[in-house]
């Protein structure tokens, strides 16, 4: 059988062209965007009052809606169903008279149904009356007795720290945030502040220090977090805080 020679140089060029085929290039266009279906987002809305025990009526007040545009209210159950859907990323806020708004963002619906259940705290009528700051052993910290009116039911309080005056719940108000159950017929509440934390908030020794005190909900259901930050935001608290400040230890 005759063979055809094939020269050293020809195999070199061959494995060169070959190994040039293996590497990475720059990508090509993309594809197509995949399907589009239609369905539904549904689930339920539950409320719930400033000791955190469920309310049973009222849920039909709840307006609800996506980031679309469409806007509907639940049925007295809670039940409610946006009907007619793509497939695409949403946003869904709620909102009531008397209770903390909420939203559920950036969630994905794909077909189907697609449930999402909504719980709404409501605001608190009880505000603080005072704050006292106290220095505690050997510049650990500080102790801040938060001052309430009395109450036969257990609540909650919130403290924000930040290092301007301006203080209070939006993520952009705040460094720190500390919680505190008050208990039944109490009618303070302390809060101790360590230094390392101050410290890790990048709030040096000897500077001021700015905190809001209000009242707030148990078992917050309308806290979420915002995008931009990372933070939470705490919607269901007293409409009047107390201030204080106070030394970095």
């Amino acid at each position: 059988m005759y063979m055809k020679k094939v020269s050293f140089f020809a195999v070199v060029a061959i494995l060169a062209i070959t190994s040039s085929c293996t590497k990475t290039g720059s990508t090509g266009p993309a594809g197509p965007a995949g399907p589009a279906y239609t369905g539904a987002i549904s689930g339920h809305v539950d409320l719930y009052d400033q000791y955190g025990v469920k309310v049973l009526n009222g849920s039909n007040a709840v307006q609800l809606q996506l980031n679309n545009g469409t806007a509907i209210n639940p049925d007295n159950t809670g039940y409610y169903i946006f009907g007619g859907l793509t497939t695409g990323d949403y946003n869904m806020e709620a909102s009531a008279a008397g209770y903390a708004a909420t939203k559920t963002n950036n969630f994905q619906f794909l077909a189907d149904t697609l449930n999402r259940d909504i719980k709404l705290s409501a605001i608190p009528n009880f505000s603080p009356t005072t704050v006292s700051v106290y220095p505690t052993a050997a510049g650990t910290g500080d102790s801040l007795i938060i001052n309430f009116t009395a109450d036969s039911r257990a609540r909650n309080c919130i403290l924000f720290i930040n290092n301007t005056s301006t203080v209070g719940s939006l993520p952009a108000n705040y460094l720190l945030v500390y919680t505190k159950a008050i208990a039944i017929n109490a009618t303070k509440a302390q809060i101790t502040i360590p230094s390392s934390d101050l410290a890790d908030a990048g709030i040096a020794p000897g500077a001021t220090v700015y905190c809001a005190a209000y009242g707030y909900v148990v078992t917050d259901g309308s806290v979420y977090e915002d995008l931009a930050t990372g933070k939470n935001v705490y919607n269901a608290v007293s409409a009047i805080p107390v201030t204080a400040t106070f030394v970095a230890p």
